[in-house]
């Protein structure tokens, strides 16, 4: 398998064990599914992870990272931690941009033509509904685009751990 013309070269076992662990954390699971299962309500716990090690996909991709080697894991859960800065960078970044500039125009609007949002109808209260709610679904979109991305940095990270404490223990077993 050949990374795609353009593409910075990488390991190819490593970024195919990649697509298919974003195929297993895909934002659309979320949204989908997130609020339809009984893990939605341990939400409110403090004990986040046990919560996670019974979740189908977190199993799967324990399964998946597998058949790497300590040095592929490694390299796959920086990248995943790269991944995960950049989309919280970018959801954050965009949630303020689609909120604070309609926001200022709005009220720089209003100053320089107090009548003109009644003319193109804006008064009307659906229309400002459906706005409000267009700019809500978009951030809602990117926000569990950046949860996502943060749950597989977690999911890598576990594993990189999980080897090191069974490198602990082989050690402390073989003295």
């Amino acid at each position: 398998m050949s990374e795609p013309k353009g593409y910075i070269a990488n390991d190819p076992v490593v970024m195919g064990v990649w697509k298919r662990l974003t195929e297993l954390f895909a934002v659309w699971r979320l949204i989908v599914f997130a609020s339809f299962t009984k893990r939605m309500l341990y939400q409110v716990t403090n004990d986040q992870m046990s919560t996670l090690m019974r979740t189908r996909h977190w199993k799967l991709g324990l399964g998946l990272l597998g058949g790497l080697d300590d040095a592929q894991v490694s390299f796959l859960a920086e990248w995943a931690r790269l991944n995960a800065d950049r989309a919280e960078r970018i959801f954050r970044s965009t949630a303020l941009i689609i909120v604070s500039i309609p926001v200022a125009g709005v009220f720089g609007i209003s100053e320089l033509d107090p009548g003109l949002w009644e003319r193109v109808g804006f008064a009307r209260l659906d229309t400002l509904v459906f706005i409000i709610g267009a700019w809500m679904m978009v951030s809602g979109v990117m926000m569990a685009a950046a949860w996502r991305a943060r749950d597989l940095s977690d999911l890598l990270e576990l594993e990189k751990a999980r080897r090191a404490l069974k490198r602990a223990q082989a050690q402390a077993g073989s003295t």
